[in-house]
């Protein structure tokens, strides 16, 4: 049954229900059997195949697997797609949508052969992927990367036009994001790898953007729990890098002012997934709320959850693992007080539970009369799921301190991909 034409294609649907559900490693395994099956049905061969519909399916499929085995850190399952001469985007009776996606596969596959490498000269590596998507992002004409003000949600042949481009869009700005991730907090103490700074600062803008026109145009069928995922990441990412970096002072009045527009971002997408959590069913978006309300009380006392919390190391399956050290303030003009050097207990924090304070916390006070606080800015470590070889280590001056931190362990796609019988 599986293997007629319709088997095939009820396998892809099935492999693409499962990433929208939230299933990233059942959804590999379903389209990995897919991509056998098309390929025993000769469906994968430029010219040759009479299958109707085989070239979609096939594409369907790659396009799947890619994005998953990027997310998961798996290798490619299939040969790159082959363009015939006359497939750019300069003849007029090519579909420029089907033609960027298939481009955007085929680079993605570098991206996952890059990371499954372990050459040394992969930052060579990493800019020649960039300059391959800087020139598809050139040969797309400019009004397609505009998100439009009104997406309709009638079902109209429109709307699936412009549901599918703004979807495109994300896709290749978290290619971007996922391509510099590993070097993106190496910047300070490297100035080579600045533009990869700002390469994944600016691609998770442009994935925010895109994810909250979609909310707010309240499709009501839009429910893709790894799209979620992804705009968690990119929040995150833009956290981390943009408003925490900034904390240092020395910023100009455009820093600043794209500062606060990166708060206002954060929070907005903290605002839908509030809503999006509302009855506890949605658990990517339950456990995304409790991510970015610690990472905001890692920045502010003023944040959502009302507290400090200190120290964090976030764990994020597919993604990496964050440590935040923020030391206590150092008072002036007084003996240095080492205390908080000294090891607590660690404290295992699970989502939606306010973290107990910590011995050290509020046992200094700025208003004591004849001390002067200097503010200490948090130390950010960050590791990489997706190229651990290259990520951003520990500094040695965090794996020094025993200090207690907070620990977070966003497992719900974990939870959800567990579930069920894995036997096919």
């Amino acid at each position: 049954m599986v293997s007629t034409t319709e088997g095939l294609e009820c396998l892809i649907l099935q492999g693409l229900y499962h990433i929208n559900a939230g299933n990233p490693r059942r959804a590999w395994l379903t389209l990995r059997r897919a991509l056998n099956l098309g390929q025993l049905m000769g469906i994968h061969r430029k010219k040759g195949s009479t299958i109707p519909g085989g070239k979609q399916m096939w594409f369907q499929a790659v396009q799947a697997d890619r994005y998953l085995g990027l997310l998961l850190g798996l290798p490619c399952g299939s040969a790159d797609l082959e363009f015939e001469p006359d497939e750019n985007f300069q003849n007029p009776n090519v579909n420029i949508d089907e033609l960027f996606n298939s481009k955007l596969c085929n680079i993605v596959g570098r991206v996952i052969e890059r990371n499954q490498s372990e050459n040394s000269r992969v930052y060579t590596t990493t800019q020649n992927i960039d300059e391959a998507l800087e020139q598809l992002h050139n040969d797309m004409p400019t009004g397609w990367w505009e998100i439009p003000a009104f997406i309709p949600n009638d079902g109209s042949l429109e709307a699936v036009q412009i549901f599918n481009r703004i979807m495109s869009g994300m896709w290749y700005f978290q290619v971007v994001a996922i391509l510099h991730l590993p070097f993106m907090l190496r910047a300070p103490k490297e100035r080579r790898y600045e533009y990869s700074r700002f390469s994944c600062l600016k691609a998770s803008r442009e994935m925010i953007d895109r994810y909250l026109a979609l909310r707010r145009a309240g499709t009501t069928s839009f429910c893709c729990n790894v799209v979620d995922f992804g705009a968690l990441t990119s929040t995150v990412t833009l956290y981390l890098v943009s408003i925490m970096e900034s904390e240092a002072g020395g910023e100009s009045q455009a820093q600043r002012q794209q500062k606060e527009s990166d708060k206002a971002m954060v929070h907005a997408v903290l605002k839908h997934m509030e809503d999006l959590s509302q009855g506890g069913r949605d658990f990517v978006a339950t456990q995304s709320v409790s991510v970015i309300k610690s990472l905001l009380a890692i920045g502010s006392p003023d944040s959502p959850s009302d507290h400090q919390t200190g120290n964090l190391k976030l764990t994020i399956p597919y993604f990496g693992t964050i440590s935040i050290v923020r030391p206590p303030p150092a008072e002036q003009n007084e003996p240095s007080n080492l205390s908080y050097l000294q090891p607590f207990p660690e404290q295992s924090l699970r989502m939606g539970q306010e973290p107990t304070p910590q011995p050290w916390q509020g046992s200094y006070t700025t208003r004591s009369p004849g001390f002067t606080t200097q503010t200490k800015m948090p130390m950010i470590s960050f590791s990489s799921c997706q190229f651990p070889n290259l990520s951003c280590q520990q500094p040695q001056q965090i794996q020094d301190w025993s200090l207690p931190e907070d620990n977070l362990f966003f497992d719900s796609l974990l939870q959800t991909d567990l579930e069920g019988n894995w036997i096919y």
